[in-house]
């Protein structure tokens, strides 16, 4: 008001994000249950997807790596371990991660994380990689994480 700024009284930061749920999984879709040993057997699943929908080379090897930093993250953060979907939807390779634990952060992954920062960028590579990626968490479900690649046949 009058060039001044003045704070809004019902604004709350804390007041929990209502995200609308997401889609279902496509059918057919693979699905693997992993855990702390299991990191190349998420690698292997996703590569059977992707080269049987001709995506490979560099898209191939950006989404093992986006993937595995959020698989480890299921790892570390969701309970020790997390299950992974894979379908094609849209001229896209979905890969889905699915883990018990909860990002209270709605915005986490979407700002690059400062060079002094000891971890949290696992997130934010998989946002760099990707082509979308959608998250929706809460205390009570766990934590949805989907990784799109466009495939470019």
């Amino acid at each position: 008001v009058g060039g001044r700024s003045t704070p809004n009284p019902d604004y709350d930061p804390q007041a929990p994000f209502d995200f609308a749920p997401l889609s279902r999984a496509c059918d057919p879709y693979e699905e693997f249950v992993y855990g702390g040993g299991d990191l190349p057997g998420v690698r292997e699943k996703i590569t059977a997807c992707a080269e049987q929908l001709g995506l490979g080379g560099r898209r191939l090897r950006e989404l093992h790596l986006a993937a595995t930093e959020i698989a480890t993250n299921s790892i570390r953060h969701g309970g020790g371990h997390g299950t992974l979907r894979t379908w094609s939807e849209d001229r896209r390779l979905v890969c889905e991660f699915r883990d018990a634990g909860y990002i209270s952060d709605p915005l986490a992954g979407r700002y690059k994380p400062n060079n002094t920062q000891v971890g949290g960028r696992g997130l934010w590579l998989a946002h760099q990689l990707c082509d979308l990626v959608e998250i929706r968490s809460t205390p009570e479900a766990g934590t949805t994480i989907r990784l799109h690649t466009e495939l470019t046949q």
